[in-house]
């Protein structure tokens, strides 16, 4: 009798893979904002994350062990969390990330600390100070938080040990070539609306509008920006921000990119802005009678 040479064929009894949205929220980038648009479209399968108090920085290794006990977790919205994202087994993390101008995103700063209690030395010095003394207090005795701090946080999970250089910003692109949703305030819906398309196949049904959430009064042209802080001051910040500004602008190619990819692109940015107006109309407040 010829030998049976046919290959035996195994089932292995293998989970299938859990996908988990994960945002990484940088102050002052309209995470607010994307956290409730998550919220809404997630409701008790969405989740925050902290640290124990307000400098508390997470890793990796502190979510990887959440997610597995937590499985019914599928989105994750985190001001402390930094990269790189978290590697579980069974787990996929799609992760969402939104970048600034960076002189816009220091004037939203400002304007925050200005409207917050007074419960930290910074909004305290907010709201005594015009924006000409708070930034060149800032320059003066906090360099982290006014130096290519979307870079460091990309780059070095924001532990600021030096000025970033050339090295951190080739380190930042390539987390941010890497990420599954990438974003840009300037182009918000759009970056929202290539994101639904692309999380789709493992999210059906997401939908991410929104109504504007801890929203700061706009910085205004840059020329207004230069006089409300001095031409020195000015200068100062544009140069320590080099490498966020450089960041920002491929960002910004990388959004343009996406949602040009997306079939009827155009169609579906008007769809989604129409949804978002439905859906602030809806929850508003009523006026008085």
């Amino acid at each position: 009798m010829p030998e049976n040479t046919a290959a035996r064929e195994y089932i292995l009894p293998v989970s299938p893979a859990r996908f988990v949205v994960l945002h990484y929220h940088i102050f002052k980038n309209a995470g607010s904002t994307v956290e409730y648009a998550l919220q809404r479209t997630f409701g008790n399968r969405f989740a925050t994350l902290h640290g124990p108090d307000a400098n508390a920085i997470l890793s990796s290794g502190d979510v990887a062990p959440f997610l597995l006990n937590h499985p019914k977790i599928v989105a994750i919205s985190s001001h402390h969390l930094k990269y790189p994202k978290p590697v579980a087994p069974g787990i996929i993390v799609f992760d969402l990330c939104m970048l600034r101008e960076p002189l816009d995103r220091l004037w939203s700063m400002y304007q925050h600390f200005r409207r917050a209690d007074p419960v930290d030395d910074l909004s305290r010095k907010a709201q005594e100070m015009d924006a000409r003394s708070f930034f060149d207090f800032l320059l003066e005795n906090h360099p982290h938080l006014v130096n290519d701090v979307q870079v460091n946080v990309l780059a070095n999970g924001a532990a600021y040990t030096r000025p970033p250089d050339s090295v951190d910003l080739a380190a930042a692109l390539k987390v941010a070539r890497e990420m599954s949703a990438i974003g840009v305030v300037d182009l918000f819906d759009e970056s929202l609306v290539a994101a639904e398309y692309f999380l789709c196949p493992a999210f059906p049904g997401i939908r991410l509008e929104y109504v504007k959430q801890n929203v700061s009064p706009p910085r205004g042209p840059e020329e207004r920006f230069r006089e409300a802080v001095g031409d020195c001051i000015y200068q100062q910040l544009s140069k320590m921000n080099q490498l966020d500004a450089e960041l920002v602008s491929w960002a910004t190619g990388e959004v343009r990119r996406r949602f040009d990819l997306a079939p009827n692109a155009l169609e579906r940015l008007a769809a989604f802005r129409e949804r978002c107006e439905e859906l602030r109309a809806a929850t508003e407040p009523a006026p008085d009678a």
